[in-house]
């Protein structure tokens, strides 16, 4: 896998692809045949509902759980096929958990620079400077030296995001990243990963935040059963979705989110008028 950022930020190359994915758990099968690509820069999320594989998906991205067939590329280079160490795929993909994964015993700044000393290498001081602007950027730099059990949920999956974004990563992956918090505390991390998608950072985003995946995705890819049953811009998704198991789960989705989530921008845009 080449180190060079330069080579990987000019290839034309998708910056994640997904061909034929397939895992089972036993007899249990979790994963039919995934394919998807995404491209630098690009945002794509995946939602559907609870058991369709979509954090098995993630995981196996990952390498967190043995793929039983398919191919996994980052930037045209497979990583399934374990020629690669883990400090190679943590310098292409930060994932971020629906737990926070933090260390409880290490401060804020000492969890946002271990990987990058001993994953990576970085001087601690460069690491520490890398660290506080990271933390700034997710208006916590105040937090530095508290530990985990001090701060909020919304907190600790802000800092879970610093610490990921630490080792440079050239994609993030989300994996549910606000259904461990309160209602109250999911605007600020969703607030986070939107500034990350304006600033052009290649995600994979898995949510039940329908809102949210409408507004910052550029596709967005609806699973079900194991198999991705539908795909494109999130307006033809959430307005006009074609397959009938897509249009079920955005109507039962209604009830919780608002009828916003199935109209047209133009539809918003005249009852924002009207109002």
């Amino acid at each position: 896998m080449s180190n060079n950022s330069n080579d990987i930020s000019s290839s034309r190359i998708p910056a994640l692809e997904v061909r034929d994915l397939r895992k089972s758990f036993g007899s249990v099968s979790v994963l039919e045949g995934i394919s998807l690509s995404v491209r630098e820069g690009e945002v794509l999320s995946v939602i559907g509902p609870s058991g369709s594989g979509k954090s098995t998906l993630a995981r196996c991205v990952c390498r967190l759980e043995e793929i039983d067939g398919g191919k996994i590329l980052l930037y045209g280079d497979r990583i399934d096929n374990a020629r690669h160490a883990n400090r190679d795929i943590a310098r292409l993909v930060g994932m971020i958990f629906q737990q926070f994964n933090l260390f409880p015993h290490l401060s804020v700044l000492e969890n946002i620079t271990l990987s990058p000393v001993r994953i990576l290498g970085i001087p601690p001081k460069e690491a520490e400077e890398r660290a506080m602007a990271l933390l700034q950027r997710v208006g916590l730099a105040e937090k530095k030296h508290a530990r985990p059990n001090e701060l909020s949920g919304g907190q600790r999956q802000r800092v879970a995001i610093a610490r990921a974004l630490a080792t440079n990563p050239k994609i993030m992956l989300f994996d549910e990243p606000t259904s461990a918090l309160d209602p109250e505390l999911v605007g600020e991390v969703l607030d986070v990963i939107a500034d990350l998608a304006r600033s052009g950072m290649t995600m994979m985003i898995i949510t039940h935040e329908m809102l949210f995946a409408k507004e910052v995705s550029d596709r967005v890819l609806f699973m079900d059963a194991g198999k991705i049953l539908e795909q494109g811009p999130p307006e033809a998704i959430f307005t006009s979705p074609k397959v009938p198991r897509t249009q079920l789960f955005l109507q039962r989705m209604l009830a919780h989110v608002g009828k916003e989530l199935v109209q047209s921008s133009s539809e918003e845009g005249r009852c924002t008028n009207d109002a």
